[in-house]
């Protein structure tokens, strides 16, 4: 059921700024939100990138709000156009509900490849259902494999060929030090990498870093659009929750559960002083 959304003249154009996945002393990512005033700002990609480009942010979600249906939204990074961020729609429904106050009890948005559903659940905590993913093991990445070092093992993947390559190291210390030759790697696939591994004494909790150098920046310091890829990856069971660390610069923390048909991934959204 879709609510009105209430827009005042201040508010259409104008940019938001919200960040995300910052707890447990993790300061997480920025994104930036801006609110179009018409459907024709909203296609205008040339336009769009170059508002991404003046935020600062490393994600900029534009919505386009819709009264009788689900709220459009695209992504983009400094550099170009994003498949999907999760962080900016976290952004973007925090940025609803608290400065537009909306009254949907659940915030839709959909893209050209994407349907979201995120809801509040308590001031600056928020739940964003996403679709599980399918992993497939890989036994034969000669190539790419020869980037790492030896304790980088048991790789999976994605389809299609622009999506993501996961692979897991002994322990926390390794994903904290992880390296490899970006430009080698472009040179191989144009899949993003997600390294983790799992906490020995704690099996509820994983680590993680994400990178996507093919994309104009190596390494992202806050990826929401990594949960599905771990609840698959470490065979997360229904109604069990997974606490992921994403340890890169800034660092970041948000929980994941699994239900039978999708990953909730459980994350704070504050406005920054």
């Amino acid at each position: 059921m879709y609510g009105k959304t209430h827009l005042g003249g201040n508010q259409v154009n104008q940019t938001f700024v919200r960040q995300v996945f910052c707890s447990q002393g993790y300061r997480g990512s920025f994104a930036s939100v801006t609110l179009c005033s018409n459907l024709s700002e909203f296609n205008d990609s040339t336009h769009l990138q170059s508002r991404a480009l003046s935020t600062g942010c490393a994600a900029t979600a534009f919505v386009y709000c819709q009264i009788d249906g689900p709220h459009l939204i695209r992504w983009f990074s400094p550099y170009s156009e994003i498949q999907f961020c999760g962080h900016a729609t976290l952004a973007a429904a925090d940025v609803l509900i608290t400065a537009i106050n909306t009254r949907q009890g659940a915030l839709h948005f959909s893209s050209a490849s994407h349907s979201i559903c995120v809801k509040r659940v308590t001031s600056g905590h928020y739940v964003m259902l996403l679709p599980q993913c399918t992993l497939r093991a890989s036994l034969d990445l000669p190539d790419v494999a020869k980037i790492f070092s030896e304790e980088v093992t048991n790789f999976h993947y994605t389809e299609p060929d622009d999506g993501y390559l996961v692979a897991q190291v002994p322990n926390r210390d390794h994903v904290a030090n992880f390296d490899f030759a970006s430009d080698r790697y472009c040179k191989l696939t144009r899949r993003a990498l997600l390294i983790t591994a799992q906490d020995a004494s704690q099996p509820n909790t994983v680590y993680f870093r994400y990178f996507a150098p093919q994309y104009g920046s190596k390494e992202d310091a806050a990826t929401g659009s990594a949960a599905p890829l771990l609840a698959a990856f470490w065979q997360l069971p229904i109604n069990r929750t997974l606490k992921c660390y994403q340890l890169s610069s800034h660092g970041a923390f948000y929980r994941i559960s699994q239900s039978d048909l999708e990953v909730s991934v459980f994350a704070s959204v504050q406005t920054p002083l």
